[in-house]
């Protein structure tokens, strides 16, 4: 086998693999021309609702953390004001109720920071499907034989035969 069958044979598999993955995750009859295509597409869709959905978990992390710190500025204020000691004590319990939930609420919002670690290596896996793309039709396109050339197949490198053994035979 030479060079380029080893080279076609290799783009075969890949175009293969990548079918087959896609299979798996639903895609179903789609055209062979739109494998890659298709691939960064997904990429960019799932990267697009990675980002939108940490950004609502941002935003909604962020007001419980806002509300949660004015009741408890609200509890300890409160506090002062009654000398009953049942409510005193349910003030305090609220307030340190309120620092566990602002802890939390804090390590949902460190948490999304994974987000824009996933949102960059999703990019960057965006950009070599490109380039992978982009290289694979250029290889192809680059070994599509000149359509004014007359070549036969040689099935054999060793038995090819220049014109002047042609001549030779019929001379």
């Amino acid at each position: 086998m030479n060079n380029l069958e080893h080279l076609r044979h290799d783009l075969v598999g890949m175009v293969e693999e990548l079918r087959a993955t896609l299979l798996d995750i639903g895609d179903q009859d789609m055209p062979q021309t739109n494998v890659v295509s298709n691939a960064r597409d997904r990429l960019r869709y799932i990267s697009a609702l990675t980002e939108q959905s940490a950004g609502q978990t941002l935003n909604a992390a962020e007001a419980i953390a806002d509300r949660l710190r004015a009741q408890k500025a609200r509890a300890a204020e409160l506090v002062g004001k009654t000398r009953s000691p049942e409510i005193r004590a349910f003030l305090a319990s609220l307030q340190a109720e309120h620092t566990l939930s602002s802890a939390d609420a804090s390590e949902i919002i460190q948490a999304q920071a994974f987000q824009d670690l996933v949102g960059q290596v999703i990019n960057k896996l965006m950009a070599l499907v490109q380039k992978m793309e982009d290289s694979l039709v250029h290889l192809l396109v680059e070994d599509e034989p000149d359509p004014g050339l007359l070549a036969g197949p040689v099935v054999a490198p060793a038995a090819v035969v220049s014109q002047d053994e042609v001549d030779d035979l019929f001379g």
